[in-house]
């Protein structure tokens, strides 16, 4: 055991020590830094200006009162989920927002907007949010209407625009000390609703389809109500008959229970997943670039003249298995955090996920597919460097090794999302080399207990054959001299004596 430690520990001093080994490690943390500033302060901005002209004087005010309900109704909505997030439907239980759904119904719309909104909604709750809740942040409006600049002009029907309006819309404007995008101009003729008579919308090119679809949708409305008052249709009727809705309610899951928390509780077993494709592939280049220069060098002569190959086998594997685990810690603890500290959607998916992880079973096996997984992929790129003489005949070893684990790793991974109980799914879930990626990948949509059992106890007993065969592969191919061929490997892993 004391030459297994010197190994390990010989290991462990030779990675860091390299200058990229750290830079490797700092990439993580400092991407995430990055992308977090990026997100925060350079974002760019989602709201844009917009300004009508309504020679008619008839349509403004509707397509405004339009736009502030579609707000008013997008904000009840994330602030109904907010509340169901943070259990404070019993703060205000009679409030707009202490139901869900409540943003599906007109009368609720007003109701909270005619309460004060997202402000009145957050001053209210503020008593009962207790520490380490974090405060709503209502959203930013995503069309914000100003007035149509006065130095502006727009063309008669059937012109196009000159080249002064095309460059303001190319602009920004100034609007409650932000800078927007001027997105679109909407002209109402005098003569609209007339034969031939026709509203326009001047844009910038950008993408601003809901604005677009709400302009249309009131103009249309307002058309359609010309259209019953010259059939004699009383306004109220016809109101009444616009308003018609199909009776839909929409059943969810409690919270707790359903897709959502499928969903929920397979994030941190899929970021393992992901997790032990990266440190396995990192680390095992590790093992295999050192084998093949102790190799190619002679030192692994010197250093087999003091221990037995077992002991350097696995010493290597324990000192760069230390690296790779030191890689996830600094990894997914930088992420951790990042996602914990800095609140949005990061923070919003982590935190449910890592408390839906309740389970001892369920963490024992993460961990343990973990590990074997980590084991077996470890093993075949230290075999690699073994019976490789340079780094163009690990290559040569190496690539159809990755392809083989890669691709049907990325299946089984997108098909246990999909449908956990799929057959391939469940076939690879007892084939060992994808046994720790299935596993992990299934784990947070309900395996039965005996499944994993069953699965851990065919891990554990192909780990122990694969560290017998791949160990006299490893020891025969270090001990024999000449280029290793596949009749010779073939008889090495046979032979219990190989190498001896």
């Amino acid at each position: 055991m004391r030459e297994v430690m010197l190994v390990a520990m010989r290991e462990i001093r030779q990675v860091l020590g390299t200058k990229g080994f750290w830079f490797m490690i700092a990439a993580v943390p400092v991407a995430l830094a990055v992308s977090g500033f990026a997100s925060n302060q350079l974002a760019p901005e989602r709201s844009v200006a917009y300004s009508v002209v309504d020679e008619t004087g008839l349509y403004e005010d509707r397509i405004t009162a339009r736009l502030e309900y579609d707000y008013q109704a997008s904000e009840l909505r994330d602030l109904a989920e907010y509340v169901e997030r943070w259990e404070l439907q019993d703060a205000v239980p009679d409030a707009p927002w202490a139901s869900r759904q409540s943003w599906l119904f007109p009368a609720e719309v007003e109701r909270f907007a005619d309460m004060g909104g997202s402000e009145a909604a957050i001053a209210a709750l503020e008593p009962f949010r207790e520490e380490g809740v974090p405060e709503f942040e209502p959203d930013d409006r995503s069309y914000e209407q100003i007035a149509f600049p006065d130095d502006l002009t727009l063309p008669d029907a059937g012109e196009e625009p000159d080249e002064k309006l095309i460059a303001a819309l190319e602009g920004d404007v100034d609007v409650e000390d932000r800078e927007l995008p001027f997105g679109a101009v909407l002209q109402i003729p005098a003569n609209f609703g007339e034969p031939g008579a026709e509203a326009r919308i001047f844009t910038n090119g950008r993408s601003n389809t809901g604005l677009i679809r709400v302009i249309r949708e009131e103009l249309s409305g307002s058309l359609q109500d010309g259209a019953f008052a010259a059939q004699g249709i009383a306004p109220d009727t016809a109101l009444a008959i616009q308003g018609l809705q199909a009776p839909v309610s929409v059943i969810e899951p409690p919270p707790g229970a359903g897709r959502s928390v499928v969903a929920t509780r397979s994030v941190v077993p899929i970021a393992l997943v992901y997790l032990l494709l990266i440190t396995a592939v990192t680390t095992g280049s590790l093992m295999l670039q050192g084998v093949v220069e102790e190799r190619s060098n002679k030192l692994v002569e010197s250093v087999l003249a003091c221990i037995k190959p077992d002991a350097l086998m696995q010493g290597k594997l324990l000192g760069l298995g230390a690296v790779g685990f030191m890689i996830i810690i600094v990894w997914a603890g930088t992420g951790m955090i990042g996602a914990l500290y800095f609140e949005g959607f990061a923070a919003d998916v982590l935190r449910p996920s890592l408390e839906a992880l309740d389970d001892p079973l369920l963490i024992f096996a993460m961990l343990f597919y973990f590990v074997t997984g980590y084991i077996v992929l470890a093993m075949m790129f230290l075999a690699i460097g073994a019976v490789s003489e340079s780094m163009q005949d690990a290559q040569s070893y190496l690539t159809p090794v990755i392809l083989l684990i890669m691709i049907p790793v990325l299946i089984v991974m997108q098909a246990a999302i999909s449908g956990p109980d799929q057959l391939v799914v469940k076939v690879l879930s007892w084939i060992p080399i994808y046994t720790p990626f299935a596993m992990l990948a299934r784990l947070g949509t309900g395996v039965a207990t005996w499944e994993i059992i069953g699965t851990m106890v065919l891990m554990v007993i192909f780990v122990w054959i694969e560290l017998r065969l791949l160990g006299r592969l490893f020891r025969a191919s270090l001990l024999n001299d000449g280029k290793p061929t596949w009749k010779r490997m073939v008889g090495w892993l046979k032979s219990s004596e190989a190498g001896r």
